[in-house]
């Protein structure tokens, strides 16, 4: 999490743009605005930045709804998860489960900052 938000800082006068998404809190039951915004002071990431994701069906309902989360031969999901789309094309460039030939979301964050 401080890398990607070191890097939003780095970043956002080129474009990039980031979200957080909280999908549990620590016992891993439906986040709090109170706990979002300790969370985010914990990291030090913007406030406007992070967001809850947990509905009826549980954390992360939308998000994955959305995006493949390429969960582990065992269908774990492991945590923080990344997740990183081209905002040109909205392109699906990289998540932590399938790192789509990246070394890791610098390596994927840096090609899309230089395209």
């Amino acid at each position: 999490m401080p890398q990607v938000g070191a890097a939003y800082q780095q970043n956002k006068g080129a474009g990039l743009d980031v979200l957080f998404v909280l999908g549990e809190n620590q016992s891993q039951g439906k986040p709090t605005l109170a706990y979002c915004k300790t969370y985010a002071n914990q990291y030090g990431l913007p406030l406007d930045k992070v967001v809850i994701d947990n509905g009826a069906l549980g954390g992360w309902e939308v998000l994955f709804g959305a995006m493949n989360p390429y969960l582990s031969n065992t269908g774990e999901l492991s945590l923080p998860w990344d997740g990183l789309l081209d905002g040109d094309n909205m392109e699906y460039k990289y998540s932590s489960g399938n790192h789509n030939g990246f070394k890791d979301i610098n390596a994927a964050l840096q090609t899309i900052m230089m395209d």
